[in-house]
């Protein structure tokens, strides 16, 4: 039997994390659970501006969340809660391109507040414990992800000819 999206990342995240010493079973399932949704670009980028246009970086999520302090604390929750998720997907996923561009302690420091925040708005959910987790350990679990990434599920190969978007994602 095919495993799905979901199990494949949870055993490759499952063993990756045990390596880095992040054990915790419910931040494994959540982070699992964030690369299978985050497998659909519409997932990546679900949030659009008031003008129907999707947010696609942090500058602009971060200006969306400041019109709906003011007007929806809803979709500012959303909002903050996705910044989270997409800076630590970036974060450890693309961590060479963000480092080339000097932008990643931008994604972490922006991720890890972003994790606070969530856990405060969710303060009394299940989840509130896995956000404060996120939040505190978020470098390390960057870090793992990176490494997994580089290990298990390489992206780039020394010939991009057979495989352009990887080239892209290098740059």
């Amino acid at each position: 039997m095919t495993p799905t999206l979901s199990q494949f990342f949870h055993r490759h995240i499952q063993q990756g994390f045990r390596r880095a010493g992040i054990g915790e079973p419910a931040t494994v399932a959540y982070v699992s659970d964030l690369l299978a949704r985050f497998a659909r670009t519409e997932a990546l980028y679900p949030l659009n501006d008031h003008e129907k246009r999707p947010l696609t970086t942090l500058v602009q999520f971060l200006s969306e969340q400041r019109a709906a302090q003011e007007q929806d604390r809803a979709r500012e929750m959303i909002i903050v809660r996705h910044m989270a998720e997409y800076a630590l997907f970036m974060s450890g996923f693309f961590r060479e391109r963000l480092r080339s561009r000097g932008q990643l302690s931008y994604y972490a420091d922006h991720g890890r507040s972003a994790f606070g925040q969530t856990a405060d708005f969710e303060r009394h959910s299940e989840r509130a414990r896995v956000y404060w987790r996120l939040q505190q350990d978020f470098a390390r679990v960057a870090e793992a992800l990176d490494d997994i990434r580089q290990h298990r599920l390489p992206l780039a190969s020394a010939d991009y000819s057979e495989r352009p978007l990887a080239a892209l994602w290098r740059m």
